[in-house]
């Protein structure tokens, strides 16, 4: 019995003891939960600092924005004469060069009036005692350089517009008032022919009324005929029609809309405190959302030195003051304009396609292999907006 009661002893002693190692055991890890929240704590602070002060270096460095579109000219086609369709040779979205025809209109009531005119320049020349002939051809050359005068001129307009925005480069703009002052040239080249032909008249001939009003028409009658070719202005596309051959085509009202291909840039707007370090010429990156997966490379043409922010006082009245709320102001965004290498971007750009952009402003091989890489990954996101 003493033996049993001593085993019951030691067993009593043991488990009690077992007991006291395991109270311990638990206190310890208790002690060490509390250890473990507070260093996993700081690990998420430190982790959300560094990429705090990452992206602000980042945003001053790589800035980046998915708020940029595709703009360009938008121009109707409107034809300078009436007439019936007689063809239609393109198609809606189809994409065309500069010169390519569009649109001919029945030139039967044309053609009649410059043979008209003619045979009214021939009386009045023959009524004088001259031969018209000369006259006639010389009168034809100074409306085709007058004509091909009009269309430069209207480029040159565009592409010195687009030059004061610093869409394009010097260069191009002087190589557009170039071709112009040579379209002026053979104006005034044909003008002096034409007047040569009519001092072969001699003096009697010259100050015929006749003679003059025959020439005025014939002009207008060849310079009528002309138009009844509708060409394009320039590469681009043509949308929003909808002809069948047979309708007529009045004066001044628009037949399609056409789309310069030759004058597209991106506007992206940049948070102002991103734009530091963005000058002219940086390199760009953009992605465009209609061509997931592709991305074009371009360059800052300019930088916007301001933006309407809807400040208007009117004489006579109190400034207004815009009311914001909360502890951090609304952050301003400015715009820059991108040209890129339309050779790259053919097919793919649509005006008012969006697009997201980031601009390299350093050499940083850093932060510019990371922009590279999440441009990319932002350009194959497109597949699933």
């Amino acid at each position: 019995m003493k033996e049993k009661s001593s085993e019951l002893a030691n067993l009593s002693e043991a488990e009690s003891g077992s007991d006291v190692i395991e109270q311990g055991k638990d206190a310890e890890a208790i002690a060490q939960k509390p250890e473990k929240v507070r260093k996993l704590t700081n690990y998420l602070l430190l982790l959300i600092g560094v990429m705090i002060v990452f992206s602000m270096i980042a945003d001053r460095i790589i800035p980046i924005t998915d708020n940029a579109r595709i703009k360009g000219y938008v121009v109707p086609i409107k034809p300078q004469v009436s007439g019936q369709v007689m063809d239609i040779l393109v198609q809606p979205n189809q994409l065309i060069n500069r010169g390519d025809v569009l649109v001919k209109l029945n030139p039967a009531d044309y053609e009649i009036a410059v043979a008209q005119a003619k045979q009214s320049l021939e009386l009045a020349g023959q009524q004088v005692g001259a031969q018209t002939a000369s006259i006639a051809s010389a009168q034809a050359r100074l409306t085709s350089a007058n004509v091909e005068k009009e269309a430069i001129e209207l480029q040159t307009k565009r592409l010195l517009a687009m030059s004061e925005r610093g869409v394009i480069s010097n260069a191009e703009a002087d190589d557009a008032r170039a071709k112009l002052a040579t379209a002026r040239a053979n104006v005034l080249n044909a003008e002096a022919d034409l007047e040569r032909a009519k001092q072969q008249l001699g003096s009697d001939g010259e100050e015929n009324t006749q003679v003059k009003s025959a020439l005025l028409a014939l002009e207008q009658a060849h310079l009528n005929l002309e138009r009844c070719v509708i060409k394009a202005p320039t590469d681009g596309g043509v949308s929003n029609f909808s002809l069948s051959e047979g309708f007529y085509a009045s004066v001044g009202q628009p037949l399609m809309t056409f789309v310069s291909t030759e004058s597209l840039w991106v506007e992206a707007y940049f948070r102002e405190n991103s734009l530091g370090n963005v000058k002219v010429g940086d390199p760009v990156e953009i992605a465009l959302d209609f061509a997931p997966g592709k991305i074009i490379k371009g360059k800052v043409s300019s930088v916007d030195w301001g933006i309407d922010w809807g400040q208007s006082n009117q004489a006579g009245k109190l400034a207004e003051a815009s009311t914001q709320t909360g502890w951090l102001r609304q952050t301003q965004m400015l715009p820059i304009t991108i040209e890129f290498e339309r050779n790259e971007a053919k097919g793919v750009l649509r005006i008012g396609g969006q697009a997201d952009v980031i601009v390299y402003t350093d050499d940083n091989w850093f932060f510019n292999t990371l922009g590279k890489f999440w441009i990319r990954v932002v350009s194959y996101l497109s597949y699933a907006r």
